[in-house]
């Protein structure tokens, strides 16, 4: 499709800006004194509260023991707790901390910046349009999803 020039295919420009936008959120995560998985934690959990350290380490798509210390910094921080699984004492659920919701509104406050920057010279059709395409695109990729099972 763009042998010609590899870098304008679309793959590779998703790739990129997914790319870019991780590095930069990295370096303002920073200032909010959060490492990137922490700040994906924290956002993960005011989605699916009481969620197990299991479906935590799938989302941040790490390992068990690299999530715990994930997990163990903010706790230390009383951004989040964690409670007993009433259904399996030997599992955990863990939950925001009113710390950790501030924590979450910072983060999507970042988030908001980093793109308002990036799209700085573009309409704001232009920007609704991105969004509708990169939505439209997500739901055509979640057939892959289906294809694995």
């Amino acid at each position: 499709m763009s042998s010609d020039n590899p870098r304008g295919h679309l793959a590779f420009l998703i790739h990129d800006v997914a790319k870019r936008l991780r590095q930069e959120f990295g370096r303002r995560a920073a200032r909010l004194e959060l490492t990137p998985s922490q700040a994906r934690c924290l956002v993960f959990l005011a989605v699916r509260p009481g969620a197990s350290l299991k479906a935590l380490a799938g989302a941040l798509e790490v390992q068990s023991m690299s999530v715990l210390r994930v997990v163990d910094g903010l706790e230390q921080r009383k951004m989040l707790r964690r409670e007993s699984d009433p259904a399996d004492r030997r599992a955990l659920k863990i939950f925001l901390t009113k710390a950790g919701e501030a924590g979450v509104e910072r983060v999507w406050r970042t988030l908001d910046e980093i793109i308002a920057d990036a799209c700085d010279g573009m309409s704001l059709g232009d920007r609704k349009t991105l969004k509708n395409s990169l939505m439209s695109l997500s739901s055509g990729m979640q057939a892959f999803d289906l294809e694995e099972k």
